[in-house]
């Protein structure tokens, strides 16, 4: 089982509130806040939506698109897929961070361990699903392994960030260290120059408000002032927002799809593709999220928010009160598939598992 109380375990934030236009100017959060926040960019995008799916808002429809393919691979026939440990594999991702973010004082992600498994004839391979058949003997390798992995050791109380340093938080989630130089060029870039309009404030967070804060970071630019004032800021909006992205001519295979159009309007009705596209499509939901941004989106996804965090983790020095060091910059700038299975068919480049299958398909 997932670790109960960084389940259910509470976090306090300082946000300091301009009373007179109901927003919230920044807050001030300690380490264990900003490694909650840094860790968004470790989850894989099956996770997220797996996540955000048991947390319904009809307000937010964060990642839509990947929620409709986190439910069409939940109810995908498994006869049409090459092995049944694929589905149960790319329904449960995680990145090579995993055991790492086990360390975090809260914990979103639902994802069970790693529970090891083994052919009871052969005893000769292992398996982390039980729907694995052995490659010796063909039976299921459903006998549980009296192994787990030892927890990672983080070397402190902290996990991302220096435990010593205290931060500052944009409304749009940019992260810096807490300085007062920083606080009056907020204000300052604000128009607040009377300080008598502000107020501090204490956001108690347990798992279901970092979730919430997920799925609106995902979503709005002023992340903290709809979480207070429980309002939307005019025009911030970004989930519909197109990435301008260049057409780049490259090496790697083409996919062919047929696809079908509405005369009338030139809608897409739908599109027919080979087993290689529907592999590629179902094999993002094992990406990390700081993998699409970083790597795919080269920063610039915008989402506002989830750019402004990786940006954060970009520009922030290694060292004392900053980040703990240089692997954990790489480990968020460029967390790694820690899957079993990542797809032959994925034509662009991403961190991932040296171990792999064929392909999801037969």
């Amino acid at each position: 089982m997932a670790d109960t109380n960084a389940k259910e375990a509470k976090i306090s934030v300082k946000v300091i509130v301009d009373k007179v236009n109901r927003r919230v100017v920044y807050a001030e959060a300690d380490h264990t806040f900003v490694d909650i926040l840094f860790s968004f960019m470790t989850l894989p995008l099956g996770t997220i939506a797996r996540i955000l799916g048991k947390h319904n808002d009809q307000k937010f429809e964060a990642l839509g698109n990947l929620k409709n393919l986190y439910q069409s691979l939940e109810n995908f026939p498994e006869c049409y897929l090459s092995t049944e440990e694929c589905k149960h594999m790319l329904l449960n991702p995680r990145s090579l961070s995993y055991d790492h973010c086990r360390n975090l004082k809260l914990q979103i992600d639902d994802t069970e361990p790693l529970i090891y498994f083994q052919c009871v004839a052969c005893r000769s391979m292992y398996s982390t699903c039980t729907k694995a058949k052995c490659g010796n003997c063909g039976k299921l390798m459903n006998q549980e392994v009296g192994y787990q992995k030892p927890k990672v050791c983080v070397g402190s109380g902290s996990v991302f960030v220096s435990e010593r340093a205290t931060f500052i938080v944009t409304d749009d989630l940019c992260v810096m260290p807490y300085t007062s130089a920083n606080s009056i060029r907020l204000l300052t870039g604000l128009g607040i120059t009377d300080k008598s309009c502000l107020e501090d404030l204490m956001l108690d967070m347990g798992r279901e408000q970092i979730v919430n804060l997920l799925k609106v970071a995902l979503s709005l630019d002023a992340v903290f002032t709809y979480l207070v004032f429980n309002r939307i800021v005019p025009g911030q909006s970004c989930i519909l927002d197109q990435t301008d992205m260049k057409k780049e001519e490259s090496a790697t295979p083409k996919m062919h799809l047929e696809v079908s159009l509405q005369k009338s309007t030139g809608k897409l009705v739908f599109v027919e593709a080979e087993e290689d596209f529907v592999d590629f499509l179902f094999s993002v939901l094992s990406i990390p999220l700081g993998t699409v941004i970083g790597e795919l989106l080269k920063g610039a996804s915008s989402v506002t928010c989830i750019d402004n965090i990786f940006k954060s983790v970009s520009n922030m020095r290694v060292g004392r009160r900053h980040l703990k060091s240089h692997d954990i910059k790489d480990m968020l700038l460029k967390p790694h598939i820690g899957q079993q299975y990542s797809s032959k068919h994925l034509f662009f480049s991403v961190g991932m598992h040296p171990v792999t299958l064929e392909g999801l398909f037969p």
